[in-house]
């Protein structure tokens, strides 16, 4: 496949198809739910692993875009099954990952996608509930969604679940210190589950995106930003949406089957550049 010129965002027309020739990554008839299923992200996530031939519960807090993500699968061999639960809350968390695992006979794969970013505002002024609300929108949930998950997996003796943490988890994180903090800990709470649950057939990994052009943040793709991005991301472009969610599918499929506690970082090779400009 030809690369695009740098800068230049290349259509993917092969996002949503199996992959080809004999590189099978084990899941046809998975049973997964992907928690997050808004355009962007979690919605790719659905279309990999539809695509792919697993069965999908397609869990949001809005049952709209739970129902359009489950009605991408009138293509698709498997079943989808649309899910409405706010995640933040502890019960409504423990309900809908019962509720999946009853859908789907079982559950293989988790890949929780569900994350806000929060206001822009430096620590000396953030105000409680900030701090509060974005550990509870990026850290705490996973905690209630991955804790019910493992009870059924551990149950089957094997399971892969891939939490999305950030590249803000691997360095500062000005103006948005709790939401890099709330990242940091979902890479250290997978670490911690890889060595608890791998007695049982368990892996669990995470996936650290850069800027990535969802939705929410296209505007870093236009005008001005644009050019910064360009400049600062050693490929010269935001990550598509889809190329996050192959990471993901990787992590969680048979193809990573010797993979756990690990962080795959899509950010285009701005993360390892040299710190001073002189060095780039």
């Amino acid at each position: 496949m030809t690369a695009a010129p740098t800068g230049q965002t290349r259509p993917d027309t092969a996002a949503t198809a199996p992959l080809p020739g004999s590189v099978d990554p084990g899941l046809s008839g998975a049973r997964a739910a992907i928690f997050g299923v808004g355009p962007g992200i979690g919605l790719e996530c659905v279309r990999v692993l539809g695509a792919l031939g697993a069965h999908v519960a397609c869990v949001d807090l809005d049952p709209d875009r739970a129902d359009a993500a489950a009605a991408e699968f009138d293509r698709w061999p498997g079943e989808g099954f649309a899910l409405a639960a706010d995640v933040c809350d502890r019960d409504d968390a423990e309900r809908v990952v019962a509720d999946a695992t009853d859908a789907l006979g079982g559950l293989d794969v988790v890949i929780n996608v569900v994350g806000h970013g929060g206001p822009a505002v430096p620590v000396a002024d953030m105000p409680d509930d900030v701090w509060t609300d974005v550990l509870r929108i990026n850290l705490d949930h996973h905690f209630y969604v991955t804790r019910a998950a493992m009870r059924s997996m551990i149950a089957q003796r094997r399971g892969s679940i891939v939490l999305i943490s950030s590249v803000n988890a691997l360095g500062s994180s000005p103006q948005r210190a709790v939401y890099g903090i709330a990242k940091a800990g979902l890479i250290s709470l997978a670490k911690s589950l890889a060595i608890e649950a791998a007695e049982h057939g368990i892996r669990v990994n995470t996936v650290a995106p850069g800027a990535t052009r969802t939705p929410r943040r296209q505007h870093l793709a236009e005008g001005d930003l644009a050019a910064v991005y360009r400049d600062s991301i050693p490929l010269g472009r935001l990550a598509e949406p889809q190329e996050v969610a192959r990471a993901a599918m990787f992590l969680a499929s048979d193809l990573a089957s010797y993979i756990t506690g690990e962080t795959l970082v899509i950010d285009g090779g701005a993360s390892v550049k040299y710190c001073l400009p002189a060095g780039n």
